[in-house]
């Protein structure tokens, strides 16, 4: 066999491995307790109620911390391109595979309004930044969740010093997320029509 023809082969083995481990941490995640959660309420939230001369209280609805680790667990492998399943090295696949433009089309339109997504600004104000979504995403997830990244976690520790502060970037965080979800059940239902 000619090595261009070996080489294509084990291209597409390696694509359709890569594929199929999508499929198993995207559906993982689909089926996890934050999922689950956003799945049973409706709307995340954070509340102050602050009366004068009374103590501040504040109302959390958001996923526990241990259902949030584990979904970062497995989303890490989305992310970080050192895993053959991340959004980047998914989209070099899904050019080579041998599957129609239609599929490749619609795959990097999906992650393109995912990184559209992504690079927007939030409407917060976080000591003197706006930060964009994607650099909350990293705040929470090299700097406090799963990594140590100093900079990233020096952020991250100046923002959890005030519960309120914290409370308003964890929904932020966690709607993040919840749009990410999204996007996955939406490329669950294209990659299984492969």
């Amino acid at each position: 066999m000619c090595k261009i023809r070996q080489t294509f082969r084990r291209f597409t083995v390696d694509g359709i491995k890569a594929l199929k481990l999508f499929n198993e941490k995207a559906e993982r995640l689909l089926n996890s307790r934050f999922a689950n959660f956003l799945k049973e309420n409706k709307r995340l939230s954070f509340r102050i109620n602050a009366k004068r001369g009374e103590e501040t209280k504040t109302t959390r609805i958001l996923p526990d911390q241990e259902a949030i680790d584990a979904f970062i667990l497995t989303f890490r492998f989305f992310i970080q391109n050192n895993e053959r399943c991340s959004f980047g090295n998914l989209n070099e696949v899904y050019q080579k595979l041998p599957i129609s433009q239609e599929l490749k089309d619609k795959y990097s339109k999906a992650r393109s309004k995912l990184n559209k997504y992504l690079d927007f600004k939030t409407n917060i104000n976080l000591y003197g930044e706006n930060p964009t979504r994607r650099r909350l995403l990293d705040v929470f997830v090299y700097g406090g969740l799963a990594h140590s990244n100093p900079g990233l976690e020096e952020t991250y520790r100046r923002w959890k010093q005030s519960s309120i502060v914290y409370g308003f970037v964890e929904v932020h965080f966690c709607t993040i997320l919840e749009h990410v979800l999204q996007v996955f059940f939406m490329l669950l239902v294209l990659m299984k029509k492969q």
